[in-house]
């Protein structure tokens, strides 16, 4: 069985380099099962990718998925080994992703050992290790970290989970947000710049804040205090 799926998947694989070298121009519908490397398509059904996008064929055209797209990532494995998060630490470069062309957007359900890349998901995420993602709309789920620049919905982690922008609820064992308007619920929760909500935890600190903070120590613009925090103004 699983020397029929490498089959297929390599068939798929030259054949789509034989039509991309046809015609890179126009968008090709694709059903039902096709790969992601392929120039300007939109997969209905099953997408299959076996690395990010663009980071070996250096192909940066859109690809979308209509369904179900499943990655399983040899390149994602080592992302525990990755030294400095990729997501924004300043606006402009927040705003610049923003503007940046995507590789791949996924329309539906999201299955890999860890996305990465130009990529945006609407729907559910699910990823064995770490997934990065320019824009996630919907719920997503790591084993071991979400990295998002701009989250609305729900994000649940092992370690945690780190956001330029998010608008929803985060669970993991540390929530680190630049901007943020929801629930942290974590051993270790920070609001960077400004936020709107409820922060839960052992450790909640927050600039900007308006709302509530539970937990062991909690530290906001207004005061520092143990078990409950608030600030409204």
């Amino acid at each position: 069985m699983k020397k029929n799926i490498i089959f297929i998947f390599i068939v798929l694989l030259a054949t789509s380099s034989l039509v991309q070298s046809q015609n890179t121009n126009e968008r090709k519908l694709r059903f039902p099962v096709w790969i992601t490397h392929s120039q300007n398509s939109d997969i209905i059904g099953l997408s299959l990718a076996a690395f990010p996008k663009g980071v070996i064929e250096k192909d940066t055209t859109l690809t979308r998925t209509y369904g179900i797209r499943f990655e399983a990532s040899l390149i994602a494995m080592l992302s525990p080994l990755m030294g400095r998060s990729p997501v924004s630490t300043r606006k402009d470069f927040y705003k610049s992703k923003q503007n940046t062309l995507r590789t791949e957007i996924i329309n539906g359900l999201n299955l890999s050992s860890g996305t990465f890349g130009e990529t945006t998901v609407n729907g559910f995420s699910a990823s064995l290790m770490i997934q990065y993602l320019y824009n996630m709309d919907g719920v997503a789920i790591a084993g071991l970290s979400n990295l998002i620049e701009k989250h609305n919905g729900i994000a649940i982690s092992a370690l945690g989970n780190e956001v330029y922008k998010s608008n929803g609820l985060l669970v993991g064992f540390g929530n680190e947000v630049n901007e943020f308007n929801g629930i942290q619920i974590g051993a270790i929760n920070g609001v960077l710049d400004k936020g709107v909500g409820i922060q839960i935890g052992i450790f909640n600190k927050a600039k900007n804040f308006k709302g509530i903070q539970i937990g062991l120590w909690n530290k906001n613009d207004k005061r520092s205090f143990p078990i409950i925090n608030w600030q409204f103004k």
